[in-house]
């Protein structure tokens, strides 16, 4: 129960795997079966937070068949202009998409409001989604540091390959084993691009900060780190990119784990960081910080012709691939070997 394919409206396959990993999320899973959403929408037909509530019961209703998510084609170009048409679009930016729509659609219900901090909505999406990025920009000269925090729905993180330079890949020589990800020598792991993500990045010369404690415009190094940690996080790995000279799709392949844990990545953890090198702390055996893997997006091809699939976890170790209208049982390997 739950594993249904998604017939293909036309180069909609970018929608279809973001739907497959949507339904397989268990918090959203659990909201939308328990008819938790009451819609205050003046016409209830235009708010996807409904429509998703039936995709959820279409999806765990024990029928066999493919749906047909047109409705929901329909509700996603009535909101999201910008993935109006039938061309191919990009999956990534299609969840972004639908996050913002539905947590927009969510405002009105009893969940939203009853946020305390005005700014900051409780919907069930920001519940499950929001997390906290630190940026610390820290003056060259009186080390004074300046610090905010944004939220965010998922962490977009660069490839080698691209043109923007990587750096470095991780310690370790053929089959040690970081952060549970299998460490074939030159692969490049999540954590190396969690690693770069949050290593400190000189601002130089051309980018100067005014400093609060210098009263004056000086160099600066900005550092970024997880305050909070989302319920479900999102990784995106930057495959397309999109520069003035090059339009093209970076194939690099990136080792990703089964269990990740991500205390090393944390603003608390950046004290406890010895000249670059994370010490762990002795206390760390709490699983706070730690993710387990249910569902990978996957792209194959080229930017200008491509097909999106995914794979989704039922249970502890039981994944299936999805590729439109057609659901298989996966391994665990074809998984871990995929292109993320």
């Amino acid at each position: 129960i739950g594993l249904r394919g998604l017939i293909n409206l036309g180069n909609t396959c970018f929608m279809n795997c973001i739907v497959q990993a949507l339904t397989h999320t268990p918090l959203l899973r659990d909201f939308f079966l328990s008819d938790r959403h009451k819609c205050e929408m003046q016409s209830p037909s235009s708010c996807l937070v409904c429509e998703m509530s039936t995709l959820f019961q279409e999806f765990y209703s024990g029928h066999r068949s493919p749906h047909i998510p047109y409705r929901l084609l329909h509700l996603v170009w009535t909101h999201a202009r910008h993935l109006a048409g039938y061309e191919q679009q990009d999956a990534h930016e299609f969840l972004i998409a639908a996050l913002d729509v539905l947590h927009r659609h969510c405002k009105g219900d009893d969940n939203g409001k009853k946020a305390n901090n005005p700014n900051h909505c409780n919907c069930i999406i920001d519940q499950i989604f929001t997390g906290g990025l630190q940026s610390d920009v820290t003056c060259q000269v009186c080390h004074g540091v300046s610090t905010t925090i944004d939220p965010f729905w998922d962490i977009s993180l660069d490839l080698p390959g691209s043109s923007t330079p990587f750096w470095p890949l991780s310690p370790g020589s053929d089959g040690s084993v970081v952060n549970g990800e299998s460490h074939v020598s030159g692969t490049t792991t999540l954590t190396d691009c969690l690693r770069r993500f949050t290593r400190p990045e000189h601002l130089g010369s051309s980018a100067k900060i005014k400093c609060s404690g210098c009263h004056s415009y000086q160099e600066s190094t900005k550092q970024l780190t997880m305050k909070k940690l989302p319920i479900v996080a999102c990784f995106h790995l930057k495959r397309f990119e999109h520069s003035a000279k090059l339009r093209r799709k970076i194939t690099t392949y990136v080792s990703f784990p089964l269990e990740l844990d991500m205390t090393p990545f944390m603003a608390s953890s950046k004290e406890s960081r010895m000249n670059g090198q994370y010490q762990q702390p002795t206390d760390s055996l709490n699983n706070d910080n730690k993710y387990s893997l249910f569902a990978v997006v996957n792209h194959q091809g080229t930017l200008e012709s491509g097909h999106y699939t995914s794979f989704i976890r039922q249970h502890k170790d039981q994944w299936f691939k999805c590729d439109d209208a057609i659901i298989t049982k996966a391994s665990i390997k074809d998984v871990l070997d995929s292109e993320g």
